[in-house]
Formats: structure tokens, C-alpha cells, sequence
């Protein structure tokens, strides 16, 4: 498996994570009687799934070389 490949299903992996916690957070909300319109109607509850997503990613662009889009030649 290249570099690239195992990147790539890491990245996969961290997408799926924050899926599956967004569920569940909107699961508990509902269950609070917490209307969920949507991700902006109650962002502080996702806050920690947005910044822990964009840590994990992060160390997997540090771990394998990969630089932003923004960055790229």
C-alpha cells in the first residue's frame, strides 16, 4: 500500500468518526428535546467534532507530507 493509499483511508477513517459523532449528537440533542434544524441552530455541541476533525487531519497531512490545496505548486 503506497503513502498515498494509506493516507487516504486514514483520512476516510476520520470522516467516518465525525459522521458517527454528529449522529450521536444529534441523537442526544433530540432525545433532549433540542430542536436540530441544523449544524448551525446548536454549533456549540458539534464544536468539539469540528476541531478534533480538522486536528486528526492535520497530523495525517504532517505524518504523510501532504500539503493544503491552498499550498500546492
Amino acid at each position: 500500500m503506497t503513502n498515498e493509499e494509506k493516507a487516504q483511508e486514514e483520512w476516510m477513517d476520520v470522516l467516518r468518526w465525525a459522521t458517527e459523532e454528529t449522529f450521536k449528537v444529534t441523537a442526544r440533542l433530540k432525545k433532549e428535546g433540542i430542536p436540530c434544524y441544523g449544524l448551525d441552530t446548536n454549533k456549540e455541541h458539534y464544536a468539539y467534532i469540528h476541531q478534533e476533525t480538522y486536528r486528526k487531519l492535520d497530523e495525517i497531512r504532517e505524518k504523510y507530507g501532504i500539503k493544503p490545496k491552498n499550498e500546492q505548486a
